[in-house]
């Protein structure tokens, strides 16, 4: 009697998007001798450059979101070192518009970072040239990028945003009406995206962790005996993920505020 054969399997689920300790503390990166300030800087300018471009696309902020999960996941399997963090942000920004369905040409999403290259370093306005050596030779790059993102992430390309759990809480909570704490919130989900908290805990922790912090900014009073997150599974430990979207914001270097600045200046 022949011997069934065992295949191996794909699982694909919201849970496993979660990564391991192991994996969080030693990275490909740091691994190839990459200082983790550096890393750190890489992960946010790689995440200010598909926000940038996203606008300059016209893309809907839920493809923004998704393009910067890919990229901070991708960088837990590759090296900034061995791989040119441009043209990864590139391809997640492309795949991503691609998954949330508003496409964009791959030329467009090659000019626009060329743009965006050329305004930081305070070159004139100059549209590629799209017969040129210089862009057939982006585009393959490019579409190689996607291919390795998709490969390495083995197509879990799925992505659950907090943005609808922050919305849902703060109706539970009767804070609804308060537009200034859900702004707030929603910046707050916005700015850490330039994190990896995404690959540390759930969507509905990292919305808990926002409204927490926003609440706290504004002065507004929550729920405290039981805590007000403990009713959406958040624990006070896993509530410590503030403290990591705070200190990564405060040390945002001077790289991001040029992104920004050059976005201003393009959309005046």
């Amino acid at each position: 009697m022949a011997v069934p054969t065992e295949f191996s399997g794909v699982v694909l689920s919201l849970e496993n998007t979660i990564y391991p300790d192991e994996k969080l503390q030693e990275t490909p990166s740091q691994l190839d001798g990459l200082s983790k300030e550096m890393e750190t800087n890489l992960r946010i300018a790689g995440c200010e450059y598909i926000q940038a471009a996203g606008i300059l696309l016209k893309l809907p902020q839920v493809a923004m979101a998704t393009a910067q999960v890919l990229y901070q996941r991708y960088y837990y399997s590759k090296s900034f070192v061995k791989y040119n963090y441009e043209i990864c942000a590139m391809a997640c920004i492309f795949l991503a518009a691609k998954i949330e369905e508003h496409p964009r040409r791959i030329r467009d999403v090659v000019n626009v970072f060329y743009h965006i290259r050329r305004k930081l370093n305070e070159l004139p306005n100059k549209v590629m040239d799209y017969m040129s050596n210089e862009y057939f030779h982006k585009k393959s790059e490019v579409i190689k990028a996607e291919r390795r993102v998709l490969k390495e992430l083995g197509f879990c390309v799925h992505v659950k945003h907090p943005h609808k759990c922050i919305v849902t809480y703060l109706k539970i909570l009767e804070c609804n009406d308060n537009t200034e704490l859900i702004q707030k919130a929603w910046n707050y989900m916005n700015d850490s995206l330039r994190t990896d908290v995404f690959m540390r805990y759930t969507p509905e922790t990292i919305a808990c962790a926002c409204i927490y912090l926003s609440a706290r900014q504004l002065g507004i009073g929550l729920p405290s005996n039981p805590p007000w997150y403990e009713v959406f599974d958040a624990t006070t430990k896993e509530m410590e993920v503030y403290l990591l979207i705070v200190s990564v914001i405060d040390s945002v270097d001077m790289l991001i505020y040029q992104v920004k600045y050059v976005v201003d200046i393009i959309a005046s």
